[in-house]
């Protein structure tokens, strides 16, 4: 019986040990505030009033922050940039250092960010966006997500992003166990599983120039139809002014022709007649 009573203490002071061990090598981060045009305002842990964000300013895990109209913030987390934008409301969901990678976490509710993603020495870093729609992940890189009337956007200015459509469940706060989960390292791989641990089946990669779309009837535009339709959308506005400039210049009301090639890795639209120009738009 003694025996039995020895070995359950030792086994619950070695549990909470391992636990204690685990804990000690993550740290929670901070995100400092470097710049404040406006009005913004700040909800520390998502809970109490709202105070005004100056520059100086710490910002953790729960925190909420939102910007007025004409209203701006950038914020750093060690190496990386955060640009708030007017009317943007997002959530802290986590900030924590691990033995080998720095993990980022926000819930973009309304507006948007553009995030500047570095890694810090020889460290990993990950930085995730939820919007109400949709999931973008990167592993270093350019990218901005933008909430709008239909849903969320997705733009990579530089690097790759892996990005899903996603349920609004809301933030979610990094519990403990969240902070203290097994590092995933991402991989130099293209794919959106190399990319970020969370990837499900149907996550797709974004790279640069590119822009994907989520609407909130839960469906996707790929960055090739997003290609598609901005060329046709220019092609378009061109054909309109070429069509008023000819008219102008010789009193011939004929509408300007217009002819549209898909080709293997772009597509362009390439209006015809005097004065047109002609629009590529190139996808990886």
């Amino acid at each position: 019986m003694k025996t039995s009573i020895k070995s359950f203490f030792l086994a619950s002071f070695l549990a909470a040990f391992t636990v204690a061990s685990a804990s000690a090598d993550n740290t929670q981060m901070n995100g400092i505030v470097t710049k404040v045009s406006g009005k913004v305002e700040v909800q520390k842990d998502g809970k109490g009033g709202w105070v005004a964000l100056n520059v100086g300013d710490k910002l953790s895990k729960g925190d909420v922050i939102q910007s007025g109209f004409k209203s701006e913030a950038e914020l750093t987390v060690k190496n990386s940039t955060i640009a708030i934008a007017q009317l943007t409301r997002l959530t802290f969901e986590q900030l924590v250092s691990k033995p080998n990678k720095d993990e980022t976490s926000i819930y973009l509710d309304t507006g948007s960010v553009k995030s500047s993603i570095k890694k810090t020495d020889d460290r990993a870093v990950g930085f995730k966006t939820r919007s109400p729609v949709a999931t973008a992940s990167v592993r270093g890189t350019v990218v901005e997500v933008k909430n709008t009337f239909n849903g969320t956007d997705v733009k990579t200015h530089e690097g790759t992003v892996a990005v899903w459509p996603s349920k609004n469940s809301g933030a979610q706060v990094a519990s403990a166990a969240d902070d203290n989960a097994a590092e995933f390292i991402p991989t130099d791989g293209n794919s959106a599983q190399d990319i970020s641990d969370g990837a499900p089946a149907n996550a797709f990669t974004v790279t640069k120039g590119q822009t994907a779309g989520f609407a909130n009837n839960g469906s996707s535009t790929s960055t090739q139809a997003n290609a598609t339709k901005t060329a046709l959308s220019v092609a378009g506005a061109t054909q309109s002014a070429s069509a008023a400039e000819s008219e102008v210049a010789s009193g011939n009301t004929t509408s300007v022709a217009s002819t549209t090639v898909a080709t293997e890795g772009g597509t362009t639209a390439k209006p015809s007649g005097k004065g047109s120009i002609k629009v590529t738009v190139d996808w990886d």
